[in-house]
């Protein structure tokens, strides 16, 4: 190396310092949809038909259903203030016919019979409150069916009636039970009317079923039989035989009350003969 010094100069070098510009990050905000109703007038967005609704479909399927209506026939319900033509007008809707007579109401029953007056009666009275056929027609078949309910259990309560009582007989009389409600049935023919038998008593029995009156009748026709006024068995003869032959006496007795409407017995009489004849008769 030289004496000559030599200087070495550093020279500093500039340093590039790279600046990065952070780009900043953009949030998507979030798209706000208002309300369907906030796009509509504030005049029929607060009217009570459209704010009940809460989805716009369930609006949309009001709208269908209410022009598929148009021009179908409507019914205006009546009030209180309506009148009678108005009322007879929305029956006339509902179906009602036009008078009493057009229904065509069913009722056949073979237990339970219906009057055809009163049905008339209730044809005319359904019309009077507005019922269509179908309505009438429901009515009267409960009404119907109450009724054969009504004989059927009136039925099983006669049998039973008759059974019990014929069980207390049986038990009374004995081996002179069937003689006895023969007579006893002959002088409750004669002497009551089937109307009478049939009425019934508190308890529901009917009065010719009723024990104590078959008894009281059956005593009756002891009592005729020991005044003579039906021949009794001590004559030796068949019962049959006794009955006719009773009834020969009183009617061949031309001179007798039987024949005489003037005799203070004449209706006596007769009323015995026809007695003697049903009790011949079984």
């Amino acid at each position: 190396m030289s004496s000559e010094q030599i200087t070495q100069t550093n020279v500093p070098v500039e340093e590039t310092t790279q600046t990065t510009t952070d780009t900043p990050q953009v949030t998507e905000q979030p798209t706000v949809t208002n309300s369907w109703k906030e796009t509509i007038s504030e005049e029929f967005r607060n009217d009570p038909n459209i704010s009940k609704f809460t989805e716009i479909d369930a609006l949309a399927k009001s709208y269908i259903n209410a022009t598929r209506m148009i021009g179908q026939d409507k019914v205006a319900i009546p009030n209180e203030n309506s009148t009678d033509d108005q009322w007879n007008e929305v029956y006339g809707k509902l179906g009602r016919p036009e008078s009493a007579d057009k229904y065509k109401l069913e009722v056949q029953s073979e237990t339970a019979s219906l009057d055809e007056n009163a049905i008339k009666q209730f044809a005319e009275n359904a019309h009077q409150l507005g019922l269509n056929n179908k309505q009438a027609q429901g009515i009267l078949e409960y009404y119907k069916n109450s009724m054969e309910g009504s004989v059927q259990q009136a039925r099983v309560d006669t049998e039973t009636a008759q059974a019990n009582a014929e069980q207390e007989l049986r038990k009374e009389w004995g081996r002179s039970y069937d003689e006895n409600i023969k007579r006893a049935g002959a002088i409750a023919k004669a002497n009551m009317s089937e109307d009478i038998l049939n009425m019934e008593l508190k308890d529901g029995t009917r009065i010719g079923d009723h024990a104590s009156v078959i008894k009281g009748f059956a005593n009756i026709a002891n009592l005729m039989s020991e005044d003579k006024l039906i021949s009794t068995e001590s004559e030796g003869m068949d019962q049959g035989t006794d009955y006719q032959a009773e009834i020969s006496k009183l009617v061949n007795d031309t001179s007798g009350p039987y024949w005489n409407k003037a005799h203070p017995d004449h209706d006596k009489i007769v009323q015995q003969v026809f007695t003697l004849r049903t009790m011949l008769n079984g």
